[in-house]
């Protein structure tokens, strides 16, 4: 095989990576499941799902898909954490170290602590304008536990920044698929 041809496959490779590690790190500790999506929290999950009901009655779990009324609504998958006081805020996304420093005054929108016995909750607010946002659960128990769970998130449209692995993806598959057709192309001409 050519030197050139070993380097684009090389290249294809690292695109490849660079596209599958983006996506599963795009929206933190969320993970998208067939049937529900999973909030990692300490070492416990939550179901996350939304809702906009002038927009849709289908739910979503990682991007808001417009401005207006959403409704979140989090279960809890394990009992341990029906006994554990649970609080929801949202933020505007500055960054984590920013968001430490300041997050009452990025705070967009808060559910103070409270134990939800029963092991679910729901939190409703209104979206006037579109952005990045990040979800933070906070839960603490009666043993000392503080676990803290973050999710990133768009309203009223995927960003660029969100889009990427995707086109990092297609681009990969294309040069993938030249690739091939070249090394067919470049081993039929060895054989002539």
């Amino acid at each position: 095989m050519s030197k050139p041809l070993t380097a684009l496959h090389t290249l294809a490779l690292a695109l490849l990576v660079g596209a599958f590690s983006s996506s599963a790190l795009a929206h933190g500790a969320m993970q998208r499941q067939p049937s529900a999506c999973l909030l990692k929290i300490g070492p416990d999950f939550m179901y996350l799902s939304g809702y906009q009901p002038a927009a849709s009655h289908n739910r979503f779990c990682e991007d808001v898909p417009a401005t207006g009324d959403t409704i979140f609504v989090l279960d809890y998958a394990q009992d341990e954490m029906r006994g554990m006081s649970t609080d929801f805020r949202i933020v505007r996304d500055v960054g984590e170290n920013e968001e430490r420093q300041r997050l009452d005054a990025i705070t967009v929108a808060y559910l103070p602590p409270k134990v939800y016995p029963a092991g679910t909750l729901s939190f409703e607010h209104v979206f006037n304008e579109t952005g990045q946002f990040v979800g933070i659960v906070t839960a603490d128990g009666p043993n000392g536990e503080h676990w803290v769970s973050r999710f990133p998130f768009s309203v009223g449209g995927r960003p660029l920044s969100a889009r990427m692995p995707y086109f990092l993806l297609s681009a990969a598959s294309v040069l993938a698929l030249t690739l091939f057709v070249w090394g067919k192309e470049e081993q039929k001409a060895r054989r002539a």
